[in-house]
């Protein structure tokens, strides 16, 4: 790669030939004991007094250690330990005192002063024709709720209709929200959900509009080109992706390149890294070309913006341009130890975040990795610069692949040569891109000049990524750690072949060792086909034989099916989307559906019947006594087409299918006569059901409001059997407004949430979790576990997940605010 110091560079073993010292371990133990302790603070019960008493326990102990003058490795953990829970007490106290936690429990509406501090995000239409929503990153300075001022500095997440959202980065708005309660564990204290558009209250900094005005000109000089390379330069250079084109993204991504758009350690190494071998041509030394580095470095915070992320990506990019000038891993890892510790230490919401884990590990992977393999594949007859150009994508790929494995359940072999491909390209188009940046501030006319090659080498990476991704090759993997094990696993026996091919120059030295390679080869093959998803599950065969009740991932809707007989089913909402409510009964083998029944005509709970329906014998149709317009005359013509007769789900009606038996508990028969309901009401006059499935009693709570629930509850002497039920689904996809007197009345042994991953509203709402978890009730969300049931018998119950499918992402995620 043209980014790689050249060969002369003093390697491992220094310029004069002598051992180098080996790894210096102690930062990186210290780093690692830190990040264990960021990731699990900000989650604790009562963070800020855990996190004191934590901090005093590891000062304790520190002051211990250094009393009986051994173990510096001890001392530099504790110490490490001690200030990561140290800062994240103080900022969690900082954040999170005063009225703003409770306002937004109570889902206030507020006037509120944020500075904006992040691009716009784009978020998934919940459904075709829906405006586009955006995210965006803000840190809050004042809040008007209630008519009670309140003087903060705590960070938000706000959510705004894409149309309305105009603000830079670095611009302090004033907007009108409805405040939401965040995920707990998050750095976001609280969700805005912006109400109209923001109005400017104070202009961006120096800094921020001098970066604007960059990425301004470099998106005018791009406007000319084709629409790929328009896209991608401007995403290349600054990560600017606001006009690539939607299939160019999907293509990066599947083929291992959208890498190269994320403002990330090893983009930063790239835009430096070309200065400084122009450097080294010139015939510069070290030290000047370090401060070319450093200064490359700057100008590309301003130019990308100095928010968080770039800051971070920009400290990752320094240590590793300073390992590879350095040759010297032994140095360099400390160095990345040390830098992580700091990150931690200012933000111990860094060890949640996957683009930091995959910041630190390509960077501990050029450090560690790339200079030995270059070398190897150099006295193997590889020439320099190739052996480089494979040497630095192979050991990024190998460093990351087990996190990007958590990411998304799938291993596309091409991802590793589609790098080595789009590598030559890379370089020189992110170059000339920063120079077409520079130049286009002062002089448009030669930008529009100077970009030309910049844009035929992106349109290089563009063809490679549409044409990678047009071969089926890409394996799904088991969800969660296994997959990960997997990637892992596979990655050691393909290095270990590559290593035993490579070893030795004698040429029959490498045919003894041939077979070896060869069976290295065959395992590692053997292990992906064997450990990859079959049965058309990311998490292997599904479902499990004695399953009960299912809780669909259909997004954010509902769709619980419960188990009637053999290949037949009793259905409770059908979700939003025909073809994934259809696909949840097809692995589930159902072939008959005893009855199906639609809480209420919401589309998140109806739209799928036509896929329930198909090619399924059904028996029955259920809906709520009220009617809504035109989705209940839908239902009907569905229903009539597969044959089913309709009827009404209203409170006192019972009856049975094989295994399953039910009562409707609500609505009453009269909210039929509701005249004109809104969405509260339609909600409260869900049909409400207690099941029971082979002895383990099910509550099906539609999407009950606060009201109905409590109705709920004062009937609850008429229950048969009594209140307290093994399985529960929450109500309202797990919203913040529940009864809480009901689920302590049902003492639930599982709560199913059916929710969606890419939900605008925050559900499930954090109090929600914590009142199920409370009550201890193991919860299973459809939005992280995928398919979930409930199997076994009510004397051993047993929970299985089937983890989200990839292959299904962008279908569920357009129903996201259902």
């Amino acid at each position: 790669m043209s980014t790689a110091p050249d060969p002369s560079a003093a390697g491992p073993a220094g310029a004069d030939g002598r051992p180098a010292p080996p790894l210096d371990l102690r930062l990186v133990a210290a780093a690692l004991a830190g990040w264990a302790a960021a990731a699990w603070a900000p989650t604790a019960p009562r963070p800020a007094t855990a996190a004191l008493a934590a901090t005093a326990g590891a000062l304790l102990l520190t002051a211990v250690v250094v009393l009986r003058r051994r173990g510096g490795t001890a001392l530099l953990v504790l110490t490490a330990v001690a200030a990561v829970l140290a800062s994240t007490a103080v900022q969690q106290a900082r954040a999170t005192t005063g009225e703003l936690p409770l306002r937004a429990q109570q889902r206030a509406v507020a006037l509120v002063e944020a500075e904006v501090r992040s691009e716009p995000r784009a978020l998934r239409s919940a459904r075709p024709g829906a405006p586009a929503r955006v995210a965006v990153d803000v840190r809050l300075s004042a809040v008007l709720v209630r008519g009670q001022h309140l003087e903060v500095a705590a960070p938000a997440t706000a959510f705004a209709d894409a149309a309305s959202w105009r603000a830079a980065v670095g611009t302090r708005v004033r907007l009108t929200a409805r405040l939401a309660p965040a995920e707990p564990g998050e750095r976001a204290v609280v969700l805005l959900h912006a109400r109209g558009a923001p109005r400017p209250a104070a202009p961006p900094g120096a800094a921020h509009r001098a970066a604007e005005r960059l990425r301004a000109g470099l998106r005018a000089a791009c406007a000319h080109l084709p629409a790929d390379a328009r896209g991608l330069l401007p995403g290349l250079v600054v990560g600017d992706t606001s006009a690539l084109p939607a299939d160019l993204e999907a293509d990066m991504r599947a083929v291992g390149l959208s890498h190269l758009t994320a403002v990330s350690g090893a983009n930063t190494t790239l835009v430096v890294g070309a200065l400084v071998l122009a450097a080294s041509r010139l015939g510069l030394g070290r030290r000047v070309r370090l401060l070319a580095a450093a200064a490359g470095l700057a100008g590309f915070v301003v130019l990308a913006h100095p928010e968080p992320s770039v800051l971070r990506a920009a400290v990752m990019g320094a240590v590793g341009l300073a390992g590879l000038l350095a040759g010297r891993p032994a140095r360099g890892v400390p160095v990345l130890a040390g830098a992580v510790l700091v990150l931690l230490v200012a933000d111990p919401w860094l060890a949640r975040e996957a683009g930091f884990a995959l910041s630190v590990l390509a960077t501990a992977g050029l450090l560690l990795l790339a200079r030995p393999w270059a070398q190897r594949l150099q006295r193997a007859g590889v020439p320099g610069a190739l052996a480089h150009a494979l040497a630095v994508p192979a050991a990024a790929q190998a460093a990351c692949g087990p996190v990007a494995a958590l990411l998304t359940p799938s291993v596309n072999p091409l991802s590793l040569p589609v790098n080595v491909l789009a590598a030559p390209a890379v370089a020189p188009a992110t170059v000339l891109g920063l120079v077409t940046t520079l130049v286009a501030a002062v002089w448009p006319a030669a930008a529009a000049v100077v970009v030309l090659p910049a844009g035929l080498a992106v349109r290089w990476v563009a063809l490679v990524a549409h044409r990678a991704a047009d071969v089926p090759v890409a394996l799904p993997l088991p969800a969660g750690a296994a997959g990960a094990l997997v990637v892992a696993a596979g990655t050691v026996l393909l290095v270990a072949a590559l290593a035993l091919v490579l070893r030795g120059r004698r040429p029959g030295a490498r045919r003894r060792r041939l077979p070896a390679a060869a069976l290295a080869l065959v395992l590692c093959a053997a292990l992906l086909v064997r450990c990859a998803p079959r049965w058309g599950g990311p998490a292997g065969p599904w479902p499990a034989p004695d399953w009960l009740v299912v809780g669909c991932d259909v997004g954010q809707g509902d769709a619980v099916v419960l188990r009637s007989g053999p290949r037949a089913a009793v259905l409770v909402d059908a979700g939003p989307d025909a073809e994934l409510v259809d696909g949840c009964l097809r692995r589930l083998d159902v072939r008959r559906l005893d009855a199906v029944v639609l809480t209420h005509p919401h589309a998140d709970h109806v739209d799928g019947l036509a896929g329930a329906v198909r090619g399924r014998e059904v028996a029955r149709v259920l809906v709520s006594p009220l009617a809504v317009q035109p989705a209940s005359r839908r239902v009907a013509e569905v229903a009539a087409g597969g044959g089913a007769e309709v009827g009404t789900a209203s409170a006192g009606r019972s009856g049975t299918a094989g295994a399953v038996s039910w009562t409707v508990l609500a609505p009453a028969p009269g909210v039929a006569g509701t005249p004109d309901p809104d969405s509260s009401q339609v909600n409260d006059a869900s049909a409400v059901l207690l099941a029971e499935v082979a002895g383990v009693r099910v509550l099906l709570t539609g999407d009950l409001e606060p009201d109905g629930q409590r109705r709920l509850l004062r009937g609850a002497a008429r229950w048969p059997g009594g209140t307290a039920v093994d399985v529960v689904k929450v109500a309202h996809h797990g919203s913040g407004r529940q009864e809480p007197e009901l689920y302590a009345a049902l003492r639930p042994r599982v709560a199913l949430v059916e929710v969606g991953a890419a939900n605008d509203y925050g559900h499930p709402a954090p109090a929600t979790l914590a009142l199920l978890r409370g009550l201890g009730a193991r919860v299973l969300r459809t939005d992280r576990d995928g398919d979930v049931a409930v199997a076994g018998t009510a004397a051993d119950l047993r929970t299985l997940v089937r983890g989200p499918d990839p292959r299904e992402a962008e279908r569920r995620a357009r129903y996201s605010d259902g």
